[in-house]
């Protein structure tokens, strides 16, 4: 659709659904409703331009189930800076008005049945103020050099294949973990029929955490990738299938095992009763998660890099490093946990890219958009409690128009785009 019928996508952002009564769960990761980046991350890789349909404005809820509090002060304006550092051009809040029967009676739009002005269309108003200053943001580009990638055959194949399935929603959720919590800026890359090494070079890095069903197109694409001086990096049940999801009957991982220098002789799930499962990096302890790959090097650039030290595969390779042409290839024989996708990121240069530019907790997320030269950046503060940033080079608030640099606060729930 994208390319024949549509010129930009729109999205429905309702990130209240962290907080709704029957699916609230508590954890200590603290992305609750900032897990929406990871779908708003989805739709920009699909449409580059693209718009808010409907952004959460009140409290959810249909009579029949997904109830939900009112969104806190400031949330709807957290919420809004969301979609667009994320690349969003266009806000359409849902809804004006609140229904007064039917299935939505509870969906809340911006103002509740009487019509009444209230502390929401406050918000709604200060945010219009907000985006007046921050026209020149429209038609620029969110920055990212770490690619995940995706492709629409094993994304099916892990929804109907469980075995599939337990790694891919392990690494998933690991690599955007890490990359939050480490301002590290993604995309997500899809190997379409038409995708271009043109696109494939924008990234420094790209992760392909679970290919599980490829194909000698793809294969090539990355090789060509790698050849000319880029970096990929693959979990474990890689090349195990065909494109019509048989397995192959040849060595594993099947196409990918040129590029990756790797012979996978043995593979399992990791036992319940294993314990942890642990893999030594050049003096770096990381954990294996869900499932194990046994590793072999091959071909003469090839390098085991780690070994697990767990169970009776203690020894056997864990991670191998393969130089091909101008690039490397890593095949790492297990599903990622933040941690894990953590060290990766930081062993192959990529981690914190603005870290020149500013300091900011965990707590927050940081994003950029670019056009003509100029960067504009979005902190983001996801918790009711206040944090602490550092700007550490001058840069123009673009909400208020002053310079600033050095300590400030964000109040909870507070966000600020400063033009650096």
């Amino acid at each position: 659709m994208t390319k024949e019928s549509l010129d930009f996508y729109t999205y429905d952002s309702y990130p209240n659904f962290a907080y709704c009564l029957s699916m609230y769960e508590p954890e200590t990761k603290g992305l609750r409703d900032r897990q929406w980046s990871s779908n708003l991350t989805e739709v920009r890789s699909i449409s580059p331009k693209f718009g808010i349909m409907e952004q959460q404005s009140g409290p959810n809820g249909w009579n029949t189930h997904m109830e939900a509090p009112a969104p806190r002060p400031g949330q709807l304006t957290l919420w809004t800076m969301q979609s667009i550092a994320h690349g969003a051009d266009f806000i359409s809040y849902f809804r004006w008005r609140t229904c007064t029967m039917g299935t939505e009676i509870y969906w809340h739009g911006i103002l509740d049945y009487l019509n009444r002005e209230n502390r929401r269309i406050s918000e709604v108003k200060d945010v219009y103020k907000k985006l007046q200053k921050m026209k020149n943001v429209a038609g620029s580009k969110y920055e990212a050099n770490v690619g995940i990638i995706k492709d629409y055959d094993n994304i099916w194949d892990a929804q109907l294949d469980v075995w599939h399935q337990r790694v891919e929603k392990a690494s998933a959720a690991a690599l955007f973990q890490a990359a939050q919590h480490t301002h590290t800026p993604i995309d997500y890359v899809y190997l379409t029929a038409d995708q271009t090494l043109e696109k494939l070079q924008e990234y420094k890095v790209l992760f392909y955490p679970h290919a599980t069903i490829l194909n000698k197109n793809r294969v090539e694409l990355l090789e060509r990738y790698v050849k000319e001086g880029g970096t990929i990096v693959f979990g474990c049940r890689t090349g195990y299938k065909e494109m019509t999801g048989k397995c192959i009957m040849d060595k594993l991982p099947g196409l990918a095992t040129e590029l990756t220098g790797t012979d996978i002789p043995e593979y399992s799930f990791i036992a319940p009763d294993a314990g942890p499962v642990y893999i030594d990096w050049e003096g770096t302890q990381l954990e294996g998660n869900v499932f194990v790959d046994l590793l072999n090097p091959i071909g003469a650039n090839a390098k085991l890099l780690a070994c697990y030290r767990t169970d009776y595969y203690a020894g056997e390779g864990a991670l191998i490093c393969n130089d091909f042409g101008k690039g490397k290839a890593y095949y790492y024989g297990t599903a990622f946990n933040e941690e894990s996708a953590r060290v990766f990121l930081e062993k192959l240069g990529v981690i914190s890219p603005y870290k020149d530019r500013i300091k900011a907790p965990e707590t927050c997320e940081i994003a950029i958009r670019l056009k003509d030269k100029k960067r504009y950046m979005f902190v983001l503060n996801y918790r009711k409690e206040p944090a602490e940033i550092e700007v550490k080079k001058e840069g123009t608030n673009l909400y208020t128009g002053e310079k600033v640099c050095g300590k400030i606060e964000l109040n909870g729930y507070e966000t600020v785009v400063i033009e650096i």
